[in-house]
């Protein structure tokens, strides 16, 4: 059976109205069958696998018998189950007194594009399907009997309610989501950040000839390079994946994964350094995180831009290297974990738009154009690096990404070669470094409640801190990159790219 409308008026949906959440989510389990409960649980493994089919998962799960009334009870318990334990996540945001509803800056965006009553609805389930994702992955940190919650229990309850409470939801009452940026003013008005502005200006720009200069000048030879999966079916372009009311493709999980290993890169470095050798993330007896440089791993996750009157489909690739070593005692840019992020922009018929990419702390924001008509705007505050000259389209041919020793900067993207000694590497879902699992069974995000990772501090946090970016330098969760110490801009902001390009 097929959810009903969403958007109906018959009460305004779920609210926080503070009700209490008292007793465990037994009453859930008495309401299900064992094959309900086998169902949900099997779906939301799938869920896990790749988060882009939850749209479908939700739009396809029956409805149980539940009443409304018990999955807001429900629902609201294990809400407080989880602050009473402590868990949370930068990511997990939701809608102002609509807890079932996950918000983005990209769905916030979408919500004033929503106007005819399909749109409203399917912007509905898409809120309501990150819900789901992000509640997912917070409920594995639950211990087994976590105030009366296991993490078995807890995901049955989502599977069951979450499309309940959007069923019941009313567009028409939701607040506008406001995502907070990721600057802190207090930090910028202590700091006198008009002043340093205008005095970090010169660094900025030498900050912008060195980069440049890294790109053509000559680079050291690779020694080793990592590829990606091989022998996919040829991936759907976007715009087929399009045909929904607010225009936005969205692939399946196979899909998807026909795109990732399409489009991903190879990863070239110039040396055997293990520092300099992508890895998995994991963590050791301690629970501090460790870089396993015996299974490379490339975490990935969509996200999406607006651009000429389109939504575009994105592909990111992030990897991970256990350090950024010292160049000496004043190297302040030196730490635990760094790694780069590689983001493909899709045109809808699968071309490759341009490229950008960054580091996990958000900065030396890089971008690479592909098609012949993009132009660079002229950008408020410090602007981001741009590649010269002609950038091969991952579409037709694969590419390689040459990084350069220690400091891991991206310095040429060239063609493959087949003359250097190849290691392959994995393709994972981002969302497992929100939860990672400890020896003993125990499980732990990267991240912490600010969405940074707190072994990663750098020292130029001491004397950044006024162009008002809370430890600058600090790997950062999505969602999380500030991408300018001039100005304010954010790596996933929906319309970048109108930003970027005239």
């Amino acid at each position: 059976m097929p959810l009903p409308p969403v958007g109906s008026r018959n009460g305004g949906g779920l609210r926080a109205t503070g009700r209490p959440g008292g007793g465990t989510p037994q009453w859930l389990a008495d309401r299900l069958t064992p094959g309900q409960r086998e169902a949900a649980l099997a779906a939301l493994e799938t869920m896990l696998v790749m988060r882009n089919a939850l749209t479908l998962l939700l739009l396809s799960l029956p409805l149980t018998g539940l009443a409304d009334t018990d999955c807001e009870t429900g629902y609201f318990a294990l809400q407080q189950a989880l602050a009473r334990a402590g868990i949370d996540d930068a990511q997990a945001r939701t809608l102002t007194g609509f807890p079932h509803l996950g918000v983005d800056r990209w769905l916030a965006f979408q919500q004033r594009k929503a106007v005819s009553e399909p749109q409203q609805q399917q912007w509905i389930r898409l809120a309501t399907a990150k819900a789901w994702r992000d509640q997912s992955v917070l409920v594995q940190r639950l211990t087994t009997d976590g105030d009366g919650f296991s993490p078995q229990t807890a995901q049955t309850l989502l599977a069951s309610c979450l499309p309940v409470l959007a069923a019941r939801t009313d567009f028409s009452v939701l607040p506008q989501a406001e995502i907070p940026d990721s600057y802190a003013t207090w930090l910028r008005v202590a700091g006198m950040y008009p002043l340093m502005a205008w005095l970090a200006t010169g660094s900025i720009d030498d900050y912008h000839r060195e980069m440049s200069a890294r790109f053509r000048d000559p680079a050291r030879q690779p020694q080793q390079q990592f590829s990606p999966p091989t022998g996919g079916t040829v991936p759907v372009t976007p715009d087929v994946l399009s045909a929904n009311p607010l225009r936005i493709p969205l692939p399946d999980t196979e899909q998807w994964q026909a795109m990732l290993s399409h489009y991903a890169p190879v990863v070239a470095v110039s040396d055997t350094q293990p520092w300099n050798v992508p890895g998995r993330i994991q963590l050791d007896e301690t629970r501090t995180p460790v870089i396993r440089t015996e299974t490379p791993v490339s975490y990935t996750w969509p996200s999406w831009t607006h651009f000429r009157s389109k939504n575009l489909l994105q592909i990111n690739y992030q990897f991970w290297f256990s350090k950024r070593p010292k160049k000496g005692w004043l190297d302040t840019y030196a730490g635990s974990l760094d790694g780069i992020i590689w983001r493909v922009t899709l045109k809808p018929n699968g071309k490759v738009l341009f490229y950008d990419s960054i580091h996990p702390c958000g900065c030396y924001h890089k971008i690479y154009p592909v098609d012949p008509t993009l132009k660079a705007a002229d950008i408020e505050g410090d602007k981001p690096v741009f590649y010269p000259g002609h950038v091969m389209d991952a579409h037709d041919e694969r590419l390689t990404l040459l990084l350069e020793p220690d400091t891991h900067y991206l310095v040429r993207v060239t063609p493959t070669s087949d003359l250097l000694p190849t290691s392959s590497y994995q393709l994972a879902d981002a969302n497992a470094l929100r939860a990672l699992k400890h020896k003993d069974g125990t499980v732990a995000s990267l991240f912490n409640a600010r969405g940074l990772v707190p072994i990663s501090k750098r020292a130029e946090r001491f004397y950044l801190w006024p162009m008002g970016i809370p430890s600058a330098g600090a790997m950062r969760q999505p969602g999380e990159h500030a991408i300018a110490f001039k100005g304010r801009r954010h790596f996933d902001e929906a319309t970048l790219a109108e930003t970027l390009f005239e």
